[in-house]
């Protein structure tokens, strides 16, 4: 009986990860409040998200993400982000997003 639940177990452990469901971050952006400080592409209270993702690069995905968990000063100027009330995965979700933006404007521009 006992072999019986190890196997069980071993095989419940030996299964695929299950890929984290595509969740549409710009509207998760919108639910968070995000565009009450930040616009997608002109300063408002904080810098467009554009600039954001011109200024760093994916070695920043975690410094971004701990900016949107912790909140931030002086990076743009002397008014500070306070800590967001997001998780973990959203504001890593979110960082990628940002980052992903430079990409897309590229691709836009025709370059």
């Amino acid at each position: 009986m006992r072999w019986a639940l190890f196997l069980v177990l071993l095989l419940l452990g030996c299964q695929e990860k299950k890929e984290r469901p595509k969740v549409n971050v710009k509207e998760l952006v919108g639910i968070r409040g995000c565009p009450y400080c930040h616009d997608m592409r002109r300063p408002l209270l904080g810098p467009s998200f554009l600039d954001i993702s011109k200024r760093y690069g994916p070695e920043d995905l975690e410094r971004i993400k701990e900016s949107i968990l912790k909140g931030s000063r002086g990076r743009w100027g002397e008014v500070a982000m306070p800590p967001q009330k997001v998780t973990e995965e959203e504001a890593e979700l979110i960082a990628e997003w940002i980052l992903e933006l430079k990409k897309q404007e590229r691709r836009g521009s025709g370059r």
